[in-house]
């Protein structure tokens, strides 16, 4: 039975270096060492090519969406620069975000609010 257990631990094991191998987190010696072992560990070198399969869709995928985000940010600054009536359409909405989102604003209107509302109360009475 302790057999087993090494070989799961020995697996586990395997898997985690062949990850870091992989995203180049080992050190120079160890990467030689592993390199060799690929040669002639099939199994090792089956956990490796796995480990690259999935971390190179990651990768692809990562550059897509990183150069998509910079091709959409850059497309919208060069639009915003050269349009006179978006930047006053942005400025107006940029002064009413403002405006709702001001603490101030929404005291002064409570206060104001609740002194209606004493008025109205106390003037019926």
């Amino acid at each position: 039975m302790t057999s087993p257990d090494r070989e799961k631990r020995s697996g586990l094991k395997d898997e985690v270096l062949a990850g870091e191998y992989v995203l180049g987190a080992l050190s120079a010696d160890v990467n030689a060492e592993l390199a060799k072992r690929m040669k002639t560990d099939r199994q090792f070198a089956a956990m490796v090519r796995r480990w690259q399969e999935n971390l190179g869709h990651t990768t692809a995928s990562e550059h897509r969406s990183f150069s998509y985000y910079m091709n959409a940010s850059n497309d919208h600054a060069l639009r915003r620069q050269g349009d006179r009536l978006n930047r006053g359409i942005y400025g107006r909405f940029e002064i009413l975000s403002a405006v709702w989102n001001s603490v101030r604003f929404w005291r002064l209107t409570t206060s104001a609010a609740l002194l209606w509302a004493a008025v109205l109360l106390f003037s019926v009475a």
